[in-house]
């Protein structure tokens, strides 16, 4: 078992390079091709990142420059990262999922000089918007399709930045071991964007400290239960902290990761069979929902989900939002550790997980060894620790209102303290909803009660100020079509179909056993079916796929406000 590893004052960079002459010979990535999959080994891996990170020092940027990379997942995109963290640059990844104008305000906000694209007309896009007046000064397309741009802003590609960092490593033997030990423990190592659920982004920028602190914290609570050899599946965006932290863990831990995207995540499960699975809680749902459907059996349920997961895993992370007990509990009593934690980008990020012998599914554990909790009078949530961040880039208002007076980071969040010390969340402090009537309601609670029904994709309870409450309700095509399938119905058109009233009745249906569970002050009366889906694309859900609740009551507010037309 990974359990010896100690963190120390030792950078990611460190701990990359100990990694690497550990493992030179084995197998750290997988790579998709047309032909099956592509072996990359630590050796290939460790100079790929060194020419990186070479030509960047060559070219002058070091400490406290910013680097941004603005793309999807690929391998380039890891190599580039982790040589601009070896280079003692601030890395700044932005989500690909990004509006433009929000991929903008980071460029500008975060002062980047250097930016990291997929292609050329990713660049052509961000010069309509302003690119060009930014601190921008050297773009590198990570695509090797040659274009000619008319611009200011010197272009490289990453094959030719790789060849000359290549080069510069056989000049200079030593070099990357060298910049690996300049940053001290108080310098900025990354900054992430919040996700901007309730307004403009703001940067967070966390030192080497805060992560050596988390990722040692992290060691302590699950290092006993990572194999010595893990098959992994690497999907989450690199650009979120839960992927960047995956990244992480298997440099340290020597994952052999299969590149993958969230299309294909789940198929690959049965035949490549990983140890561990990282994951957002609506793919645990899906295989949940699989397993449940293929029988009747409760043994034979269990089964299929060995089958469906590959037979193999055996710690599994759920992250991003909540997931329901019962589908934590089912899959553990298939043999499988489902650990669930509680934690902001501020806070490196964990604060909270449950412990395999430790735990309780209807909370997200106790705090991490390095973690102070405590509750406000209002229930808010507000922690210390070494991982905590000391505040947002160029925001002193924002951070001077996110710490109190006595140094206690607020994270915004309701929670309580359950026997045995574990820590319950109730809700946002700002979605809290109050009615009309001076009732508080948890609206994500309510909301996490429809996560296992297969036909439900997202609902947004609302009610501030309003005496009773009701729901957005969005549905998922691909099942809805099936089910619907089943009844003979035409599912041709959309818009049409959810109107049917044997779709109404089934949404309904789903709703009041929800309310046979609430108090009677808490009950959706009435709810409206959309047919949007919320997506990253329409800027409805954020990176880690959680909705932005204000953006969609503002695209929403018509329908809503007309569910308190019905008795009128």
């Amino acid at each position: 078992m990974n359990n010896d590893h100690t963190i120390g004052d030792q950078t990611s960079a460190q701990l990359f390079l100990q990694s690497a002459d550990r493992w030179a010979n084995k197998i750290r990535w997988q790579v998709p091709t047309e032909n099956g999959w592509k072996s990359i080994s630590w050796d290939t891996y460790l100079k790929k990142v060194s020419s990186i990170t070479a030509y960047l020092h060559q070219a002058g940027y070091s400490y406290p420059d910013k680097i941004g990379i603005l793309a999807p997942n690929s391998l380039e995109w890891i190599y580039t990262a982790m040589g601009v963290m070896i280079s003692t640059a601030i890395l700044v990844p932005i989500y690909s999922g990004n509006t433009i104008d929000q991929s903008m305000y980071m460029i500008n906000h975060s002062d980047m000089q250097v930016l990291i694209l997929e292609s050329s007309k990713q660049l052509q896009t961000l010069m309509t918007v302003g690119l060009e007046s930014s601190d921008v000064r050297l773009v590198i397309l990570l695509n090797d399709e040659r274009v000619s741009l008319d611009t200011s802003i010197t272009i490289k590609w990453y094959e030719e930045i790789s060849s000359a960092g290549g080069e510069i490593m056989e000049k200079r033997p030593g070099l990357i071991e060298e910049l690996a030990l300049r940053p001290l423990m108080d310098n900025i190592a990354y900054m992430v964007y919040t996700s901007g659920t309730t307004g403009t982004p703001k940067g967070v920028p966390l030192s080497h400290g805060n992560l050596a602190v988390s990722t040692q914290d992290w060691i302590s609570v699950n290092g006993h239960l990572i194999p010595e050899d893990v098959i992994d599946i690497h999907w989450l965006p690199n650009a979120h902290i839960y992927g960047w932290g995956s990244i992480g863990l298997g440099n340290l831990f020597g994952f052999e990761s299969y590149l993958a995207s969230p299309v294909n995540v789940l198929d690959l499960l049965p035949t490549l069979k990983p140890n561990i699975l990282l994951s957002v809680p609506a793919y645990y749902e899906k295989l949940y929902l699989k397993a449940q459907d293929s029988s009747t059996d409760p043994k034979i349920q269990l089964e299929n989900l060995k089958d469906l997961t590959g037979g193999n895993l055996g710690f599994m992370l759920s992250g991003g939002a909540g997931l329901k007990t019962e589908i934590k509990e089912f899959f553990l009593e298939s043999g499988m550790w489902i650990t669930e934690g509680y934690g902001l980008s501020e806070c490196s990020p964990t604060l909270t997980m449950n412990q395999r012998h430790d735990y309780r599914f209807d909370s997200v554990g106790k705090p991490f060894p390095s973690v102070q909790i405590r509750l406000a009078p209002d229930g808010e949530i507000q922690a210390k620790g070494g991982n905590v961040f000391c505040g947002y880039y160029k925001d002193p208002e924002a951070t001077k209102a996110c710490f109190t007076d006595d140094g206690w980071f607020q994270t915004g969040d309701i929670g309580t303290w359950l026997t045995g010390g574990f820590l319950k969340i109730i809700d946002r402090k700002d979605d809290i909803i109050i009615t009309s009537g001076g009732k508080n309601i948890a609206p994500q609670w309510i909301e996490k009660m429809f996560g296992d029904h297969p036909q439900i994709e997202h609902v947004l309870v609302y009610g501030n100020a309003m005496k009773y409450v009701v729901a957005l309700i969005t549905l998922n095509e691909i099942n809805l079509r099936k089910w619907c399938q089943t009844l003979d119905l035409d599912s041709t058109d959309w818009s049409s179909l959810i109107q049917q009233p044997v779709v109404f009745k089934l949404v309904q249906e789903a709703v009041d056993r929800v309310n046979d569970s609430l108090a009677s002050y808490e009950t959706i009366k009435y709810f409206h079916i959309s047919a949007e889906h919320f997506t990253t694309q329409n800027n409805l859900l954020t990176a880690a796929l959680k909705p932005r609740r204000k953006a969609a009551i503002m695209r929403f507010q018509t329908q809503l406000d007309d569910l308190y037309k019905v008795q009128a």
